[in-house]
């Protein structure tokens, strides 16, 4: 059971069975509040959690003042009745939760996301050597509270000027591999593509494999989208991406390169949580080999922690 769906639907039924049980008028809400919040585990388990709401309620009154007389019990019910169909503002409100992760998201699907949540969205321009329309933070930042119904602030990119043109390609076809292992468009793949994680044993699919089934890339992807949503100590709350084109290291967080690749150029891709000052071990990395058709080889390296590369 939702425990937000519960209490909404449930509320006023509660406020009425706690002055039924003998709880004053003027305290019923704060009971029900409390034991709600004492129960809300036991809540979201049960198909049908009136029993023991109830039980629970009948506990936390047990040895509160005598029972209003019934003339005063009926017009009790009867004010609660009123408050409910006018619309009066309980006093129960659910906890704050999480900012969630806005990292690889448009405006246009932060928006979405946040407002599927609850929330109230306002999108605001700013320039950053960025793909267009790309989320560069949130007020309030990824992993910071926030209840339902607030209103949340989303910066999106809008590149300028010609020192950003020069880092645009690399960085806006690094987030569209990124975005694709986040569940969006597929970019543009060869016949043939390649995929190797950590040193494991190459495998290898056609284009319309690569593109359209998902399955296909297994421990890739989850390695990604688990990068792609750790909360970081950085400004927006996300993980840092960098994206260089180079040839790739001999070794690289323990693992030689895979011999087939050569001296080939990569799109080097990290997805880094780590603070500014933190260098040690290395982030998660992809590397991108690509020929005319597309991308051929995808090389991805697990995170590892300690001081060597």
């Amino acid at each position: 059971m939702d425990f937000d769906q519960y209490v909404a639907a449930r509320y006023g039924r509660l406020i009425e069975h706690a002055v039924l049980l003998g709880c004053a008028e003027g305290e019923a809400g704060t009971t029900v509040d409390q034991v709600l919040l004492a129960e809300r585990k036991r809540i979201t388990k049960a198909e049908d959690p009136d029993p023991l709401v109830r039980e629970a309620l009948e506990r936390s009154i047990n040895g509160a003042p005598a029972r209003p007389s019934r003339a005063g019990l009926l017009l009790g019910i009867g004010l609660v009745a009123v408050a409910v169909a006018v619309g009066v503002r309980l006093t129960y409100e659910p906890p704050p939760e999480p900012m969630p992760s806005l990292f690889a998201l448009d405006g246009s699907q932060a928006q979405q996301l946040l407002e599927d949540e609850g929330y109230d969205v306002q999108l605001r321009l700013a320039r950053a050597c960025e793909p267009q329309g790309l989320v560069l933070g949130s007020d309030p930042p990824t992993g910071k509270p926030v209840r339902r119904g607030a209103t949340v602030s989303v910066r999106t990119a809008v590149p300028s000027g010609v020192f950003c043109d020069a880092h645009y390609g690399a960085r806006s076809d690094a987030w569209d591999f990124v975005a694709f292992a986040l569940g969006g468009k597929a970019p543009a793949f060869a016949d043939t593509v390649t995929l190797l994680v950590s040193g494991s044993l190459a495998r290898t699919f056609v284009r319309a494999d690569a593109a359209d089934d998902r399955s296909r890339w297994g421990e890739a992807f989850d390695l990604i989208e688990e990068a792609a949503h750790q909360a970081a100590p950085t400004t927006n709350g996300m993980p840092t991406l960098r994206a260089d084109v180079k040839v790739p290291p001999d070794t690289w967080c323990g693992v030689p390169r895979p011999a087939g690749t050569g001296q080939r150029l990569a799109l080097r891709v990290e997805i880094d949580p780590r603070g500014a000052s933190d260098v040690r071990g290395c982030p998660l990395t992809i590397d991108l080999y690509r020929s005319e058709g597309g991308i051929d080889t995808v090389v991805v390296y697990t995170a590892k922690e300690g001081d060597s590369l």
